[in-house]
């Protein structure tokens, strides 16, 4: 079975505070966007993973725990043969890791039959990782909680995304310890909301927010994109990914010849309506 995973992107990343337990509270939407992985699924005796990315194959590649926990959540003695051709950058804030294990759980639930409700499906997303139940979800969706909190919402308004990986990765856990040193005195999320069940593109990309923008905020990049002209600009997830909105297909393509001229490698991308797509 071949199926491709898509990339996600916040479009607001709001923190609320802080549970007792140390685990930060967000308020955020998810966009899928059409930056995919392609996956490739056989069953099998036993559970192996190849990728295209050597420094992720067999065990040590999320796609190998969703399989355990899929068939342990299942109680079948199964195996599965898994390729992922990788196309999303690594350790870019973009979900690549969530998205390739949500297409192998989605895709052994169809293999083996099991027939599961997108509820127990997500139940098994969220015990490989926070982002899992999202990417099988897909489409564009409020998140809340630690993560484990899902409203589907409309579909994002038409519109095109340049996606520009730059930069090293840096630690989550420390970006939560600075963000922490400035908190919030607005929050973005529910007027995104607002904008997109309205289907209102500008008052979306008035409403594009990242709390960890400042904390990690290349600006030289992002002065690089404004002159572009984008409608909005922001950091995806914890980063280092930057994406930027254009109005449509034709606008970002000029704008990645002119970021391309200035030494970056932008992608441009469509909203996508579903996370994983079955071939």
């Amino acid at each position: 079975m071949k199926l491709k995973a898509c990339a996600k992107i916040n479009l607001t990343l709001d923190i609320l505070g802080k549970r007792e337990d140390g685990y930060h509270i967000i308020d955020s939407v998810f966009q899928s966007v059409s930056l995919c992985d392609e996956i490739d699924i056989q069953k099998s005796n036993t559970i192996t993973v190849r990728c295209t990315d050597n420094t992720i194959c067999d065990r040590s590649n999320i796609a190998y725990k969703a399989a355990q926990k899929y068939f342990e959540y299942v109680g079948i003695d199964g195996g599965a043969d898994i390729k992922i051709e990788k196309h999303i950058p690594l350790a870019s804030g973009m979900g690549g890791g969530s998205a390739d294990a949500a297409a192998v759980i989605v895709a052994l639930d169809r293999l083996y039959e099991t027939n599961l409700s997108q509820e127990r499906l997500c139940e098994i997303g969220l015990s490989v990782g926070a982002d899992v139940p999202f990417c099988i979800m897909g489409g564009t969706a409020r998140v809340g909680g630690i993560g484990e909190k899902m409203e589907k919402l409309s579909d994002m308004p038409k519109c095109a995304i340049i996606l520009i990986k730059y930069g090293a990765k840096l630690s989550t856990a420390d970006m939560y310890r600075q963000v922490d040193t400035y908190p919030q005195d607005k929050y973005y999320t529910q007027s995104m909301v607002d904008g997109i069940e309205n289907s209102d593109l500008s008052a979306v990309c008035q409403n594009v927010f990242n709390a960890f923008s400042s904390v990690c905020n290349d600006e030289k990049l992002t002065k690089d994109i404004k002159n572009t002209n984008p409608l909005a600009v922001s950091l995806s997830g914890s980063g280092p990914t930057v994406f930027a909105i254009y109005e449509n297909f034709e606008t970002a393509n000029v704008a990645k010849f002119t970021l391309k001229q200035k030494g970056y490698s932008p992608i441009v991308a469509l909203p996508s309506k579903s996370g994983i797509i079955i071939e």
